[in-house]
């Protein structure tokens, strides 16, 4: 039996920012299964090939899409939108509007004002997003969740599932910074979607004191991710789900 790891970026040729959220070890010995939980930027450009993919290999029977209302609307879905993988849009930052035009400054500063936004204003859409991706796992189906760049709103819900699986905080802050390893794609990609934005790799990174107060925050208002999620009204058979379903 070959015990070779399983990658975690994948060869989705029309995403940049596509990963599996597998591997990873908790304090108790249990270790997040591959092939069940993905994450990515936004999924319109992926290939036929991709797609085929997507729902033949990696079993994906759900997108959760995190971007606003006018994103979607701007961009469409791709094409798992003609494929039987369910598509659920929950637009945790819709109320907030979209992250300022990317004009440099105080970059961390601005991101961790997003992020505490969407922990003090979004845990409805939060838990209703992560109880979708819980109920397509214990369908025995695969998950992705996305954003536009697979940093942002992608990275606050992979954090908050992370936790929850026992997965301590500074693994989940190095997941997060994976997304420095594609970033100029992301700065790329975004350019051709959003005529006249001029991003930068500096202003598209990942930041560590942004993702930092984030994680603060959380401990120290809320208790933690479980305590955070339960405040939000998510079900014991929701979190259990999670962990049945992803650790082994």
């Amino acid at each position: 039996m070959s015990t070779e790891t399983p990658s975690r970026w994948l060869p989705i040729e029309g995403c940049v920012n596509f990963r599996d959220l597998g591997g990873y070890r908790n304090a108790q010995g249990q270790t997040v299964r591959w092939r069940r939980l993905f994450r990515s930027d936004a999924l319109q450009d992926m290939t036929p090939a991709d797609a085929t993919l997507a729902v033949e290999e990696l079993n994906i029977g759900l997108v959760a899409d995190l971007r606003n209302t006018n994103e979607a609307s701007r961009d469409g879905r791709g094409p798992l939108s003609g494929t039987d993988t369910d598509y659920r849009h929950f637009p945790i930052l819709d109320a907030r509007g979209a992250i300022p035009p990317f004009t440099g400054g105080d970059i961390a500063g601005r991101l961790s004002s997003t992020y505490q936004w969407l922990l003090h204003n979004s845990g409805d859409g939060i838990v209703a997003a992560i109880t979708a991706i819980s109920e397509a796992l214990d369908d025995g189906r695969g998950a992705v969740f996305h954003c536009s760049a697979g940093k942002d709103r992608t990275g606050v819900i992979a954090a908050l599932i992370l936790e929850v699986l026992g997965i301590d905080g500074d693994t989940i802050a190095a997941d997060y910074m994976l997304t420095i390893e594609v970033v100029d794609g992301i700065v790329e990609r975004i350019k051709g979607i959003e005529q006249g934005s001029s991003p930068t790799a500096q202003t598209l990174a990942p930041q560590p004191v942004a993702f930092q107060a984030y994680q603060d925050t959380l401990r120290e208002e809320y208790g933690g991710a479980e305590a955070y999620l339960r405040q939000h009204y998510m079900s014991d058979g929701t979190l259990n789900a999670l962990r049945r379903n992803l650790l082994e």
